[in-house]
């Protein structure tokens, strides 16, 4: 199981082109996250590869470009008019 779980980082740090160290706090992240653990201290505001990497797996984030997708289109700037009807004066 050990095997596995080494295969799995050495695969991911490739693909995202991390350390060792930041793509291993990333796994124990999202494994933190998933059983509703809290962070340490230490992993929250630390500053070495390993919390980053906890970091970015435990507070995580939708892909900008689906949320942009669903999201409506922002409505379409109208003249002002006053009271009576007309263009709004200035």
């Amino acid at each position: 199981m050990k095997d596995l779980y080494d295969e799995k980082i050495k695969v991911l740090a490739e693909r995202n082109g991390w350390s060792l160290a930041r793509t291993k706090g990333h796994i124990d992240g999202e494994t933190s996250r998933r059983r509703g653990l809290t962070p340490s201290t230490y992993a929250q505001i630390g500053i070495d590869e390993y919390c980053l990497g906890f970091r970015s797996g435990y507070y995580e984030r939708k892909n900008p470009e689906l949320i942009r997708s669903k999201t409506p289109a922002a409505p379409v700037n109208r003249p002002l008019t006053n009271s009576r009807g007309g263009a709004h004066d200035t």
